[in-house]
């Protein structure tokens, strides 16, 4: 089967799958009259999804659903695949399908988030991030915070090779990384100059001066304003 995704295409065949994130423009053909795909649609509102993230500390649109991919699945896996067809095959009314596709999604974005981590570990071995060019992006955009597909592209990176790098490095997300960079711009304001606090949640970003307070206290543990004439440390 012949397939398009917005960066480019390519060949499904057997012992290989497509991931395509939620909304992402895509189309295939089949070569024959008998060609078949096995889909599997994800709900992303499913609360045993959330329980998956949790659970096994993914964040799967950042790293599963960062961006459409092919993978070529090991040969342990596609027995599972025959499995799953059987089985949606057999289901014989709306509620049994409803299990059956519920049971399947979860079981195969378990075993696609360790693929793809496992690939991509795989091809970045020796790669490192730089924190200082990470920082002085991010400093660039701090009334306007990059989303992970920028940060990717400035790191010259895939979005999800990005994430696990992140993940390993520095032990959070990408976006919580550049929460924690907001924050600190906001410490070094608050407590070496007398800008108001609404004028440095607006220079940082934020819609109001409330979700500015709610996440410094989330992550500093009180509210700005008691920030005021503390020393920081220059990172």
């Amino acid at each position: 089967m012949d397939y398009e995704f917005t960066r480019g295409g390519g060949r499904l065949v057997l012992g290989q799958a497509a991931i395509l994130p939620s909304g992402e423009p895509h189309s295939y053909l089949g070569r024959q009259d008998e060609c078949e795909v096995f889909v599997i649609d994800l709900d992303a509102a499913d609360p045993c999804l959330a329980s998956l993230e949790r659970s096994c500390a993914l964040d799967l649109r950042e790293s599963l659903f960062a961006e459409p991919r092919s993978l070529s699945l090991p040969p342990t896996l596609l027995p599972m695949v025959e499995f799953a067809t059987t089985q949606v095959k057999a289901a014989s009314d709306d509620a049994q399908i409803r299990l059956v596709n519920h049971q399947l999604a979860m079981l195969f974005v378990s075993q696609f988030s360790q693929l793809v981590g496992d690939v991509d570990l795989k091809g970045m071995q020796r790669q490192r991030l730089s924190a200082e060019a990470l920082n002085r992006f991010i400093d660039q955009r701090l009334a306007s915070p990059p989303d992970n597909a920028e940060l990717a592209d400035a790191m010259h990176l895939g979005q999800s090779q990005f994430h696990l790098l992140c993940q390993r490095q520095f032990g959070m997300s990408p976006q919580q990384y550049v929460m924690n960079r907001r924050i600190y711009w906001a410490q070094h304001w608050l407590r070496h100059t007398p800008r108001p606090i609404g004028a440095i949640a607006m220079d940082l970003g934020f819609a109001d001066v409330s979700s500015f307070s709610r996440a410094f206290r989330r992550r500093v543990g009180h509210a700005p304003s008691k920030e005021r004439g503390c020393p920081v440390n220059q990172r």
